[in-house]
């Protein structure tokens, strides 16, 4: 299998001139700082391995940002033509982690909202020994009630948290 060279990046005056303040900013995350970095190297020529050498990081990391951002870069340019003043904007959304779907949630929305609504309830008037609610008491008052099968006193606390 031949090898074959990256594409070669082209950036226009407002995207170097976001690149640089985004790779020299000291309120900027790392993430951005060095996906930066990567861009404005790939655009001075260098190599995928030649960038993941000089920067430290995994190659595949280095040809992920490289390839995301050419993926963009017709966008890119019309933003630079158009409506240049969304160009860091722009520039920081291509950077971004994508979204991850993380796991199902455990609990439905209607078990949290019932949840909430006991914990807003008097548990005198349901006649329950007690004046307070406390997370370990909802905790056993909802698998009793059949709200959930089973739940921790902290995920009761997060609800009555949010």
């Amino acid at each position: 299998m031949a090898w074959k060279p990256a594409p070669k990046i082209e950036l226009g005056e407002k995207e170097k001139k976001v690149l640089t303040q985004l790779k020299a900013g000291t309120h900027t995350p790392m993430h951005f700082k060095i996906r930066a970095m990567i861009i404005l190297l790939a655009f001075l020529g260098m190599s995928n391995n030649a960038i993941s050498k000089y920067l430290q990081i995994m190659h595949n990391t280095v040809k992920r940002w490289r390839d995301r951002y050419i993926k963009m870069s017709n966008e890119l340019k019309r933003i630079e033509a158009e409506t240049p003043h969304k160009m860091r904007s722009t520039i920081e959304m291509i950077l971004s982690d994508e979204q991850r779907p993380g796991g199902k949630p455990k609990f439905s929305d209607e078990q949290v909202a019932a949840i909430i609504a006991l914990a807003c309830e008097d548990p005198t008037k349901l006649g329950l020994p007690f004046s307070h609610w406390t997370p370990k008491l909802l905790r056993i008052e909802a698998i009793k009630l059949g709200i959930v099968e089973d739940i921790s006193v902290r995920q009761i606390g997060r609800f009555l948290k949010r």
